[in-house]
């Protein structure tokens, strides 16, 4: 058998908190839900633990909500290892693997630990790890040593279970299970290859609420992005700028498109019944940049039914136009990195781009369960006729991205499988 033990007994000394700080809420969700969502969704599992305090086993609340076993923790960290050891031999669960991971570290992709389950055929143990990027010095002589010789041990941990069962010593006061596996054992340290960050700290609950919000596409995995769309689509936005470098995209692919104007289509009072009555045909992929600005000079009461209507509400009309059309449809907004902090003299344009990245983390997956794929790109500063009227000061152009830039995170999005994404484009990456 496979089993998922999750590490979630710890008394949180350091977060010092009232509450045991894997219970706390990280995005509305208690902190140990991301790691069984990351096992339950590996589908690589027979059984998954959860270690926990004394008061939670007793209480059975995260047992019951997430329909998985808890066992009591010990009184150390390698205690509650024990424990889980012991339950399993209890259970008659021998023979197979099993993989440990800390509850504070909430970033674990499930296909970690389906990989790990598969090496473990070929090695006994195996240890994530990290390389280290600061300089390292001995606390009792001063002496300096080589980072590279070095390496820090993550969680996920993974073992054949008769191996590490025969040899484990819940005295041992290392706190790397790995380090208990005898030399003559086939182990693999395998280096982290995602970001592993571990809550410990109260502001890296906050920290990671943030992280978690953010994707980045590097630009070597969407430059030149010359996938051929298949089907049609429906461009709004296409008179400016990335509008533009968008239909000159889809002319070079050979896609058929429709990119109505404002006379055509008009933003501020868009329907769903009138986009239908527009568009010539059933759109595979929606592209929405179109925007509207203006600085807080024009009165923020006086200017907020234009700035929201075209740079929100439309893209909710876009969804429910999406709903009718019975069919796969992607859908790439735009977004913008004023959406990440409001912006001086831009109150209503951040505020509207911040809403619109709410919408797209709150119906992502929603949408997705009907194949409709939505996903918004925030580009930092595009070199456009558009930046010059937001901006009044002059910029120069090393700073900004360009157009083509946003164009290829656009063809991107426009036949991935993923979605409720928030996209960073910066220049430089």
């Amino acid at each position: 058998m496979n089993i998922g033990v999750i590490l979630a007994a710890g008394a949180s000394e350091r977060f010092r908190s009232t509450v045991h700080k894997q219970y706390l809420k990280l995005n509305g969700k208690e902190v140990i839900y991301y790691s069984i969502n990351g096992m339950s969704e590996a589908k690589c599992f027979d059984k998954i633990i959860a270690v926990v305090d004394a008061n939670e086993y007793e209480s059975g609340y995260i047992a019951n909500k997430y329909g998985i076993t808890c066992v009591s923790g010990g009184q150390t960290r390698n205690g509650s290892v024990k424990n889980a050891l012991d339950f399993i031999v209890k259970n008659g669960w021998t023979g197979g693997k099993v993989i440990f991971h800390d509850c504070a570290r909430p970033f674990v992709k499930s296909s970690v630990f389906a990989k790990y389950i598969e090496l473990l055929d070929k090695y006994d143990a195996i240890a994530t790890t990290a390389e280290i990027t600061d300089s390292l010095v001995n606390n009792k002589n001063g002496i300096f040593v080589n980072r590279r010789d070095y390496s820090l041990v993550q969680t996920p941990e993974a073992f054949r279970f008769d191996v590490l069962n025969k040899v484990f010593d819940e005295t041992s006061t290392a706190t790397a299970i790995i380090s208990q596996i005898k030399p003559s054992s086939s182990v693999l340290l395998e280096k982290s290859n995602a970001f592993n960050f571990k809550i410990t700290y109260p502001e890296d609950l906050f920290l990671a609420e943030q992280l978690m919000r953010i994707d980045f596409l590097h630009g070597s995995t969407i430059k030149n992005c010359a996938r051929k769309i298949e089907g049609k689509v429906l461009l709004l936005g296409g008179s400016g700028g990335v509008g533009g470098a968008i239909k000159e995209k889809l002319d070079f692919l050979g896609t058929e498109y429709y990119a109505p104007g404002h006379s055509e289509l008009d933003l501020l009072n868009v329907t769903s019944e009138k986009i239908a009555a527009a568009c010539p045909f059933k759109p595979d992929v929606i592209i929405n940049v179109a925007a509207a600005y203006e600085s807080d000079d024009a009165g923020l009461l006086q200017s907020f039914d234009k700035i929201f209507d075209v740079n929100l509400r439309s893209n909710l009309v876009l969804i429910e136009y999406a709903k009718t059309l019975k069919k796969r449809v992607n859908i790439v907004v735009m977004s913008s990195s004023s959406s990440t902090r409001g912006r001086e003299n831009l109150t209503n344009y951040s505020a509207a781009k911040a809403a619109l990245n709410s919408i797209v983390e709150s119906q992502g997956r929603i949408l997705s369960e009907s194949e409709i794929y939505f996903n918004a790109i925030i580009p930092e500063k595009i070199n456009t006729p558009l930046i010059g009227k937001l901006h009044k000061t002059h910029i120069n152009t090393r700073e900004l991205l360009d157009a083509e830039e946003v164009v290829d995170a656009v063809m991107y999005c426009a036949v991935t499988n993923e979605h409720g994404k928030l996209i960073h484009i910066r220049k430089g990456l």
